[in-house]
């Protein structure tokens, strides 16, 4: 997967995008678009924009509260994207103006289905690497799929460009996160025609096409990086994926709803809008 991750990913199809358009740019620190204003892509903690552009644009994620001692910096920015409604409400709770709401767009021509053997029952996407990662419960992913077959990817081993064959070498995405400010693995899933099982939390819920289980509990991670942390029912999701992992006929037809919602998820459609900011 390399540096195509997360906020990584943002910035590369950001970047795809204004070169596809014409419109010259640099990426580093944020997206520079020349005379006089920059992009800032990431969590609302960490981009704190800076005086020299006249134009002030944040991208900004999160997954969790957004804490009042973030106005210092927040208010700074001229305009405020967020990528869902979750993080929209989020940030308006502490009467920050958010300007628009643009989802997270990928490559749906490079995330496509293709015939290839079913090697994989149950795929799940997503980052751990400590404790602090727990709140996207992968290490619950084999539990929740045995006996079936499941491929757990946790760690950047696979070139972005061959993330497509690893979806369509699996039947069903499984998703159990609790706290997303966006899921872009949900969406290359559904790009390449899985069905997604999931954790019914946002902001994965925004997007998701397949089967929804309620979480049991919420709660509120504490420090000034916080998370809201929809637990979810394991045995329930546990049920509901093995349900459809038995019938083939609604992989089949949840799939094809999935690719349609993926393709108006395509980032030459979703970041069309962010036009409006730097012109």
């Amino acid at each position: 997967m390399g540096q195509w991750r997360g906020f990584g990913a943002v910035v590369k199809y950001l970047s795809k995008f204004l070169s596809e358009k014409g419109i010259e740019h640099r990426v580093g620190a944020w997206i520079e678009v020349p005379p006089d204003k920059a992009i800032y892509v990431g969590h609302w903690a960490f981009q704190k924009p800076s005086k020299y552009f006249r134009r002030k644009i944040g991208y900004l994620f999160t997954e969790g509260t957004v804490k009042k001692e973030g106005l210092e910096w927040l208010r700074r920015f001229d305009y405020i994207i967020a990528p869902s409604n979750w993080v929209k409400k989020k940030l308006e709770e502490v009467d920050l103006h958010v300007d628009a709401v643009i989802p997270v767009g990928i490559d749906t021509q490079m995330f496509r289905p293709f015939p290839m053997p079913k090697f994989i029952d149950v795929l799940s996407i997503g980052i751990w690497e400590s404790r602090f990662d727990d709140r996207k419960f992968m290490k619950k992913v084999v539990e929740v799929a045995f006996p079936f077959t499941c491929h757990v990817h946790t760690r950047n081993t696979v070139p972005y460009a061959e993330l497509p064959k690893l979806y369509n070498m699996s039947r069903v995405y499984l998703s159990l996160t609790g706290a997303e400010g966006f899921n872009i693995p949900v969406l290359e899933a559904m790009a390449c025609g899985l069905p997604v099982v999931y954790n019914d939390a946002p902001a994965t819920n925004e997007i998701a096409v397949g089967i929804a289980v309620k979480p049991v509990k919420v709660y509120e991670t504490e420090g000034l990086v916080s998370f809201t942390i929809h637990e979810p029912n394991f045995a329930k999701i546990r049920e509901e994926l093995h349900k459809l992992l038995r019938d083939e006929k609604r992989i089949e037809e949840l799939g094809k709803k999935a690719r349609e919602k993926a393709v108006q998820l395509d980032y030459r459609k979703t970041f069309t809008k962010l036009l409006e900011f730097i012109r």
